[in-house]
């Protein structure tokens, strides 16, 4: 039993004790009284979030005037009440009516205003924020308020650029103004063209975006004057492009050739040409007539000699061989035979040589294979060496003149085994005293005769 009782006392002993804590209102009207463990926090009461008010004040809970987290003993709790200005709300609208943000400000004090509206920009203007449509440094009411915005004409960048690229001008132009040119450009003339300012790629009167704007240049093909000569005579003038053909004139000067001082083939600019004359059949110039070809020896125009240096016949048994030939706009006299001029004469057995021939250069009827018999002309007076080299078939000449002084101690070497010579009587000492020296003077025999 007396252990029963011990039990008893021990568990009283280790319930917390407990205290009154009383809430009341600051004109001690009892809120709330609760009791609450030893250590333990007390749960106060709603209290009147606004105890009264004044036109711009009220009265409001600040606080409780005792601390009750920790309870350690019994407690009265005060509520403890402050005045206050009483507070505003201020909304904000954008412009167009559309609700941005509320802010909640005591009287007599300034929006903070935290809210940043803003305005998309449209083709002409863009748009700052300026203000709010009704002062904010001194709030007094409930107010509704509306972004202001301050509008800015666009200003946009214009470029003014060369066609070739280089930027001519620059400026920052407002929307709708008009952009000013800079000063007509000029584009340089090329060989082919030259170039006028035709205006710009696009109007600068009213800017509304930025632009780069272009020289537009037309191209006009360059004229170039060629002019044609003949000494101080104009005989031809001719307005050209660049690139065209050039148009020689077609003139002519008999016994001359027609050259120029130039000779483009295409033009390429102004210029003036003059005909340059030479003359048709210089010495030395070979030029063929039939079946011959000839060397001028003497380029009179009256009195011209020629040497003939080929002659192609190779079906013909018998040639004789033309006493004058035209070359170009004159005739020349046959007044020599050139080195193996009748070589290709491969059938010729007889050869009359004209009586213009006046002498046989050196192997000047050499190669003449097949020839058996050689009538000279009546003026032949010299035979150089070699003459007759390769003329293994010839058997006789004929002399029908009395011109012969002079033939070449070489003359006959390599022609016929035996020659016979026919002279005109009276001849026959002239002819034996031009033949002493020559080689071979034992195999020719001189025959005279009447020859016509």
């Amino acid at each position: 039993m007396a252990e029963k009782k011990r039990g008893i006392m021990a568990e009283k002993k280790k319930v917390k004790k407990k205290y009154i804590v009383v809430f009341q209102d600051e004109d001690n009207t009892v809120l709330k009284t609760a009791f609450v463990p030893a250590g333990e926090t007390a749960h106060p009461p709603d209290v009147p979030a606004k105890k009264g008010e004044t036109e711009h004040q009220e009265t409001i809970f600040a606080r409780w005037d005792t601390d009750y987290s920790r309870v350690e003993s019994n407690l009265v709790v005060k509520a403890v009440y402050e005045e206050v200005p009483k507070k505003y709300l201020v909304m904000y609208f954008h412009e167009n009516d559309r609700l941005l943000g509320m802010e909640s400000v005591p009287y007599g004090s300034p929006a903070k205003a935290e809210i940043h509206p803003e305005k998309e920009e449209d083709e002409e203007y863009e748009y700052i924020f300026d203000r709010w449509s009704r002062p904010l440094d001194c709030v007094k009411e409930d107010i509704n308020v509306r972004a202001v915005f301050k509008k800015k004409r666009k200003v946009f960048q214009v470029r003014f650029f060369h066609e070739d690229g280089s930027l001519l001008k620059e400026e920052q132009v407002e929307y709708g103004k008009k952009a000013e040119p800079p000063d007509e450009p000029k584009k340089e003339r090329d060989a082919v063209y030259h170039y006028l300012f035709q205006g710009w790629s696009q109007p600068s009167a009213q800017v509304m975006e930025n632009m780069d704007i272009y020289a537009v240049f037309s191209s006009i093909y360059n004229e170039y004057t060629i002019t044609f000569y003949d000494e101080e005579k104009t005989i031809a003038k001719t307005i050209c492009h660049y690139g065209d053909p050039v148009a020689f004139p077609d003139i002519s000067r008999k016994g001359y050739d027609l050259g120029w001082s130039k000779t483009p083939e295409k033009v390429e600019g102004s210029c003036d040409i003059y005909a340059r004359w030479t003359f048709s059949n210089p010495v030395g110039r070979e030029a063929g007539s039939g079946r011959g070809t000839y060397r001028i020896v003497n380029p009179s125009v009256k009195n011209g000699t020629v040497v003939l240096t080929k002659y192609i016949d190779t079906k013909s048994v018998r040639i004789t061989l033309p006493d004058r030939v035209k070359l170009g706009d004159y005739y020349y006299t046959v007044e020599g035979i050139g080195p193996h001029a009748l070589a290709e004469c491969i059938h010729m057995e007889k050869l009359c040589l004209p009586d213009s021939v006046r002498y046989v250069e050196e192997r000047g009827l050499a190669g003449c294979r097949r020839m058996r018999s050689l009538w000279c002309g009546k003026n032949l007076r010299n035979i150089g060496a070699k003459a007759f080299a390769g003329d293994i078939l010839l058997k006789e000449i004929f002399l029908p003149g009395n011109q012969w002084k002079k033939c070449h101690k070489k003359a006959f070497e390599g022609s016929g085994i035996r020659v016979l010579l026919h002279v005109l009587p009276g001849s026959r000492r002239q002819v034996e005293r031009v033949l002493e020296a020559v080689h071979g003077r034992e195999k020719i025999q001189i025959i005279q005769q009447s020859l016509s």
